[in-house]
């Protein structure tokens, strides 16, 4: 099972360029089809709209030049309306965004783009912040857990196709409030034994106190440079009392980030 069309989402941002190149490393690894997809809302600055138009015939080129099946599309007005209806129209199993530099997931009022896309898009959603642009290739994937995952098949498919593409290794770390050590649990092993089924190198480790503290100082002491983060299913009540660490990790990863969110 592998994806079949993936569409990554291009911007005047030069970090959109670097998620399209995740994009294309997966699209040339698993055969698929890809999508390079720019909207821009009516007004928009020339300049703004021919920087877009450059890194998208950039990106064209090399998704050409990789035997990769490559359409390109612009579109003008709202990203938030035109998106979700071209990914049904296209039929993607996958969508790159990227993060902008101003846009927060997990916003108090939930009013950013993002908010609207995991709330409208049905198929895999993959939302990324880029850190460093030098690293477009990770080498060592870092994919906290803190309790089953409960969209596993997705999320199998997503982190196996990912590390394939780039030759990774993948650490599960397992997260949790508690002090006392209790040993890895059973679904952190069944996560690795199916990764490894799939000829994925893998690592366990474990880490307790506060959550996102933990990811980032992982990341950072074993050198982590992408970190793969599950979509927060808190409700506003229990991301108001308890946090939503996922999204603390998202505003200032110390290395790239991507959050991932399965298919409805």
């Amino acid at each position: 099972m592998s994806y079949r069309k993936i569409l990554s989402v291009v911007t005047e941002h030069t970090a959109s360029t670097v998620i399209a190149r995740y994009a294309i490393s997966l699209a040339a690894a698993g055969k698929a089809e890809l999508v390079l997809y720019a909207a821009h809302e009516e007004g928009s600055n020339e300049g703004m709209i021919l920087h877009n138009d450059r890194h998208l015939d950039h990106l064209f080129t090399v998704a050409f030049e990789l035997d990769i099946q490559v359409t390109r599309i612009t579109e003008i007005g709202n990203i938030n309306k035109l998106l979700p209806i071209r990914v049904q129209a296209e039929q993607v199993d996958l969508v790159f965004y990227p993060l902008t530099p101003y846009e927060r997931y997990g916003a108090n009022l939930q009013r950013h783009s993002v908010h609207h896309l995991l709330r409208c898009i049905r198929s895999d959603l993959s939302i990324m912040r880029v850190v460093h642009m030098a690293k477009p290739h990770p080498r060592h994937i870092l994919m906290p857990l803190g309790k089953p995952v409960s969209e596993g098949d997705r999320r199998l498919m997503f982190i196996t196709e990912l590390a394939k593409s780039f030759h990774s290794q993948v650490t599960l770390l397992h997260l949790s409030r508690e002090r006392e050590a209790k040993g890895m649990p059973d679904f952190i092993t069944r996560f690795r034994k199916q990764l490894e089924q799939q000829h994925v190198t893998v690592l366990e480790r474990s880490s307790r106190g506060e959550i996102g503290k933990s990811i980032n100082l992982e990341a950072i002491t074993r050198h982590n440079d992408l970190i793969v983060l599950g979509a927060s299913e808190r409700g506003v009540l229990r991301r108001l009392f308890f946090g939503n660490p996922a999204a603390d990790v998202m505003q200032h990863p110390p290395c790239n980030a991507i959050l991932f969110r399965a298919a409805r």
